[in-house]
């Protein structure tokens, strides 16, 4: 009876994996997704009002006119999404930003005092809407779902605590940190794509990497890390960096490193 049971269990989970996919644009990659896309934007609307109401926007108006220019140069760049998108700056030290899912799109203050010119700031920009593109948040909310399913057979079955908690170990290790390493991957490559289309210089994102990176340098570190290590960051970019310096050729309106940027505000 067991045995029926986790054979049900593995039949249903390979049942939802087969049936659940998604092309990623940009990339092609098949992807799992068991999430709506209706329910991914409700979600992410309902938390970026929640981060907006605990950390107030920027009150400084070049600020938010930059990102602004350069959000919409993005957007276009990503074509028609059908996403209400937003982009604010977050008065905060943190050094981050982050994309929500139906384009909900926030960059720090924080993170703004880092950026040497404008192209920069569109790196990170096209790299966080490269995230909402692949509905990256959708894909992991899926994968954890497989996860659960796998622990409630295993639980079924009779199996320990033990032998679950190996299965957990093992599946965070093994798929969902990879997993997740993997999209910040693929957000850096559309990011880079699509900085280019809207008319950026790509090779900002690898000087900015350079200069900036994540702090996680070691190949070791990064095995237990949810992003590839600054090494890896830059190689990758790197490797892409003729197919995106030709997007940026064919780009009608080229505005290179744009304007220059000093203490997070533009210079001129």
């Amino acid at each position: 009876m067991k045995m029926d049971i986790a054979m049900l269990a593995a039949a249903a989970v390979f049942a939802v994996a087969a049936t659940g996919c998604r092309t990623v644009p940009i990339t092609g990659r098949t992807q799992l997704m068991l999430s709506s896309d209706a329910s991914e934007r409700e979600m992410g609307a309902t938390a970026y009002g929640e981060y907006k109401a605990q950390t107030k926007p920027s009150a400084d108006a070049s600020q938010q006119a930059l990102l602004a220019r350069v959000g919409a140069a993005v957007k276009d760049a990503a074509g028609d999404t059908g996403f209400e998108w937003e982009f604010t700056v977050l008065q905060s030290d943190e050094v981050n930003a982050f994309c929500l899912p139906g384009g909900k799109v926030a960059v720090y203050t924080g993170i703004m005092s880092k950026f040497a010119n404008e192209a920069e700031l569109a790196c990170v920009v096209a790299h966080e809407v490269g995230h909402a593109i692949a509905r990256h948040g959708g894909e992991r909310m899926s994968w954890s779902q497989l996860q659960a399913i796998g622990t409630l057979g295993l639980s079924l079955v009779g199996c320990s605590d033990q032998v679950q908690q190996v299965y957990g170990i093992g599946t965070q290790y093994g798929i969902l940190l990879p997993y997740s390493r993997s999209h910040e991957s693929e957000a850096d490559l559309i990011g880079l794509y699509l900085m280019a289309k809207a008319g950026y210089d790509p090779q900002a994102s690898v000087a900015f990497w350079k200069r900036f990176g994540t702090g996680n340098s070691s190949k070791i570190g990064e095995l237990a890390s949810t992003h590839p290590c600054d090494e890896t960051r830059v190689k990758n970019l790197s490797e892409h960096m003729d197919e995106a310096k030709a997007l940026y050729q064919k780009c009608a309106k080229k505005r290179g490193l744009g304007v220059a940027m000093a203490n997070g505000r533009p210079t001129s």
